[in-house]
């Protein structure tokens, strides 16, 4: 099973890392293009908004897992280590049930998805479709991070803090 999620961990940074270049490679060339031959590709910017889109959804997860994320804990680093546990348990279920709700809308969304982009004639489905997808990755990241918060204030509750 390690191996698995260790897999699956590797997948997402190298989708991550692939997209990321792509995008620049074609950003650059597109300058090139523009400014050098004065010939702009029509599909470049497409492309690289779509891209900036996938490694946005795609990259939440990987925030998550790595806990890089933007917080605010003035307030939870002042509570007590049960109350902090608790808080974290609290922002995690939130985060969870938000998830859960994007899910759901995004399926909706996607089914309502007929159309096809402009310059490059893509399906919109395809490029929306990273949005369940880093839905399911957040979630399952913090379905952990709850079990995480769960054992970490059964263990200070037995440990007496």
């Amino acid at each position: 099973m390690k191996k698995l999620v260790s897999g699956l961990h590797k997948l997402e940074e190298y989708s991550l890392i692939l997209c990321l270049t792509v995008m620049g490679i074609i950003l650059f060339v597109q300058i090139i293009m523009r400014t050098v031959f004065s010939a702009p590709l029509k599909w470049a910017e497409e492309l690289a908004r779509y891209l900036q889109i996938w490694i946005t959804f795609l990259g939440i997860g990987y925030g998550i897992r790595r806990g890089s994320h933007i917080g605010m804990t003035l307030l939870r680093d002042r509570l007590p280590r049960v109350l902090q546990a608790l808080c974290g348990l609290v922002v995690d279920m939130a985060g969870l049930l938000a998830f859960m709700v994007l899910f759901r809308t995004s399926l909706q969304f996607l089914a309502h998805q007929n159309v096809v982009s402009t310059a490059m004639e893509l399906p919109m489905q395809l490029v929306y479709l990273v949005i369940p997808v880093g839905a399911v990755i957040y979630m399952a990241y913090d379905l952990g991070m709850i079990v995480g918060d769960i054992r970490k204030m059964l263990q200070r509750r037995k440990d007496g803090c």
